[in-house]
């Protein structure tokens, strides 16, 4: 044999041998299991959809002059007890919020939108619709950025005092 067909023998060997050994097929196995990470966990957000409420109903009392005695005594019944502070400061959310512009100085109603001065919901009702925006939609849904969760109380409370003065 001659010494190029030796080199040439051995370097097909040593390439067979890389071959074997990188495809897993020569050399020692190894025994050591390989380490799978944990998969991680991506979390994805998920929203809970609220049913909005319904527009606010407010009764028309047919007789601006006085009720009776028994509508009187409901109204007393119903009454919240105001806090001063809070229907100022209530005040200052329907005039930063513009809401006089749609329903009037004191409430009284303009051409936009009805009089809030019969305003009849509970405080919980009031800062749902508020978020909500009820069947009236987006112009009246206050995010937090815009109407905290003491503003719309305080807003609420200037609300009750409206219709307890009217």
């Amino acid at each position: 044999m001659t010494a190029l067909s030796r080199f040439y023998l051995l370097w097909c060997l040593a390439i067979v041998l890389i071959l074997s050994v990188a495809c897993g097929g020569g050399g020692a196995q190894s025994t050591a299991k390989p380490t799978d990470s944990p998969p991680t966990h991506t979390p994805f957000p998920t929203f809970a959809f609220v049913e909005p409420t319904k527009a606010p109903v407010f009764e028309q009392t047919g007789d601006e002059s006085g009720g009776s005695e028994a509508s009187a005594d409901d109204a007393a019944e119903g009454a919240i007890t105001l806090d001063p502070k809070k229907v100022e400061r209530g005040l200052g959310r329907y005039e930063a919020l513009a809401c006089g512009s749609c329903h009037g100085v004191a409430g009284e109603g303009t051409d936009k939108a009805g009089g809030i001065q019969d305003f009849a919901m509970s405080e919980d009702d009031f800062i749902t619709f508020v978020r909500t925006g009820g069947e009236l939609g987006t112009e009246h849904q206050y995010s937090t950025d815009r109407l905290s969760n003491s503003g719309s109380r305080n807003l609420y409370q200037y609300l009750v005092s409206l219709a307890q003065t009217s």
